[in-house]
């Protein structure tokens, strides 16, 4: 029953609409409207309807582009504003500035944008497109007051309910070129901190146990944290992947819930006895994961859905992260019953810290 419900709930989602890349027609700016800066690297293949529009194809080189979208003054965190027709400034999410950069831009910008704090650097998740994945990053940093420029890397997914092996072997063809994203930015001296959704999860960890593999800790000393939020990642497997990965400056936070319903679908998908998104903080066996392997696990099971798959939570912490960030003050977090399993294996309650785009005790 569990199962048709997850289905039934899901397939409702898929046939509602979805933005298309008519959402990036690019249109003047409003004065009484935030911005927000993203630097993006993607493999997509580029669309020809819409300039700067990206699309599902795999390409084989790297694409650069900075990209400005403006937030409406009336804006709800954690709701993304979907234009309807034309964007407008004033109701909605809009593109008011878009240009294609070089690789060297590209590293430049990171580097003169995040030369006091570390860059977040946002991976997307199964069933994304571009404009979703981009708008994502721009609610999260402007409802967080990030400031700097976020970086979206944008994997070619299908974004479709129905392509979730094509985007297991996305995710898979995407290794190297995020490899080459990191290696650009440690080179050249920009610190990051990593969030990864659902299946953008397993690309950053491959990620990082490649860049292990072979044996570049300059790169790897570059990143202050790596959040996975909601990983759509196999138990036993992200244990394989952590036991031949180098350890990070902090330990590996993961967001989990175990009411996520896309994880629910993703493990009868994949045959999957548990993943690593939906682990319950309670049991021993997670417990002994997190001394193990260093982690920090957060149950986010209280936080609110915005869709009603339980898997888009994560969106919801950068709209607490202003009262988070202040220390003196109540944490909001903590109201909803979060609790955070540490390092050690022990499970001890909210308020926690949030510091960069991650968290830690």
């Amino acid at each position: 029953m569990r199962l048709i419900l997850t289905l039934a709930l899901l397939g409702f989602l898929a046939a509602c609409a979805r933005p298309g890349s008519e959402v990036l027609t690019l249109v003047k700016p409003q004065a009484s409207a935030k911005t927000v800066t993203i630097l993006v690297a993607t493999n997509r293949t580029p669309g020809k309807e819409i300039e700067g529009a990206f699309m599902s194809g795999r390409s084989e080189r790297l694409r650069y582009a900075e990209v400005i979208v403006s937030i409406p003054p009336r804006h709800k965190p954690p709701q993304i504003e979907w234009p309807n027709g034309k964007p407008d400034p004033m109701n909605t999410f809009a593109v008011v500035g878009s240009r294609s950069l070089s690789r060297d831009e590209f590293v430049m910008l990171a580097q003169r944008n995040n030369r006091e704090k570390p860059a977040g650097v946002f991976v997307h998740g199964y069933n994304y497109s571009y404009q979703e994945a981009l708008f994502r990053l721009a609610q999260m940093s402007s409802d967080a007051a990030l400031g700097g420029a976020p970086i979206l890397f944008d994997w070619p997914s299908k974004a479709s309910l129905a392509g979730y092996i094509a985007d297991r072997d996305a995710a898979a063809f995407s290794r190297d070129d995020f490899v080459s994203v990191l290696n650009d930015l440690g080179k050249a001296g920009v610190r990051t901190d990593i969030l990864a959704h659902s299946m953008g999860a397993w690309l950053a960890v491959e990620t990082i146990r490649q860049l292990s593999l072979m044996k570049r800790a300059d790169t790897l000393s570059q990143i202050d944290e790596l959040v996975l939020a909601a990983p759509d990642i196999d138990i036993d497997l992200f244990g394989k992947q952590l036991a031949m990965t180098d350890r990070l400056r902090k330990p590996i936070v993961i967001l989990a819930a175990k009411d996520d319903l896309a994880l629910a679908l993703s493990r009868r998908l994949a045959g999957s006895a548990a993943t690593a998104g939906a682990l319950d903080i309670n049991d021993p066996r997670t417990q002994q994961l997190a001394a193990r392997d260093n982690l920090m696990i957060v149950d986010i099971s209280k936080l609110p859905s915005m869709n009603g798959s339980n898997h888009d939570r994560f969106a919801a912490l950068a709209a607490v992260y202003p009262q988070l960030r202040n220390q003196g003050r109540g944490n909001p977090v903590a109201g909803t019953g979060a609790f955070v399993l540490n390092g050690v294996g022990a499970v001890v309650s909210a308020p926690f810290k949030l510091g960069g785009a991650a968290l830690s005790q």
